[in-house]
């Protein structure tokens, strides 16, 4: 292949290649302990070069932020889509995904999170998003008899959402570690929706 031709799929690649290194090392140390620097030094490339492509730290944290949010959008329709999972396969592969992606994340990431504007406006976008589908996906599994109808999903929902913040507001993850703290609130609410044969379903599959 042609230098020029090498030098731009590399260009082209790079963004993603900075996203990858930056997201594992905010997940790992915090944002605020993870310079721009560094980044560029893991990389081996120039901190201009890191620069030209990210203006700054909130913007490279927002574009991970992002990346990592859509991967797991694109994981989650296409399992749904697929009509040999009923409603309990994809609450079950929700749960999975969500307890893997806290499992090495340390608390500090999640405590400074919150600081970053436009990654909190980005996130809120997205949970609105998700709570309107999430509508569709209850009543698919109302319909299916594994969740109650007798439960006002709008409630629960925004019960789990109050209940998530006051947990981070808290910090109570200091306490219990986030995988744990996340299995407990979201099996609570999960459990709670569930008719008598989707709890049956829910018990046999997830394991602490």
């Amino acid at each position: 292949m042609h230098k020029d031709n090498l030098q731009t799929n590399y260009r082209m690649e790079l963004p993603a290649k900075i996203m990858h290194v930056a997201m594992r090392e905010f997940r790992r140390c915090g944002v605020k302990a993870v310079k721009m620097d560094d980044i560029a030094s893991r990389l081996s490339i120039s901190k201009r070069t890191l620069y030209e492509i990210f203006s700054n730290k909130e913007e490279l944290l927002l574009e991970c932020v992002r990346m990592q949010e859509e991967a797991f959008e694109k994981h989650m329709i296409e399992f749904s889509n697929d009509y040999s999972h009923s409603s309990i396969d994809i609450i079950l592969e929700f749960y999975r995904f969500q307890m893997q992606n806290v499992s090495d994340v340390s608390p500090v990431f999640y405590q400074e999170l919150s600081k970053y504007g436009h990654v909190m406006e980005y996130l809120n976008q997205k949970r609105i998003k998700r709570n309107a589908n999430a509508n569709e996906f209850f009543a698919r599994a109302v319909s299916e008899g594994h969740f109650r109808k007798d439960v006002d999903f709008d409630i629960v929902s925004q019960i789990g959402a109050a209940s998530m913040e006051y947990a981070m507001k808290t910090e109570m993850y200091e306490k219990y570690g986030m995988k744990d703290l996340l299995h407990n609130i979201l099996f609570l609410f999960l459990r709670g929706l569930c008719t008598a044969e989707g709890i049956a379903l829910l018990d046999s599959s997830i394991v602490e």
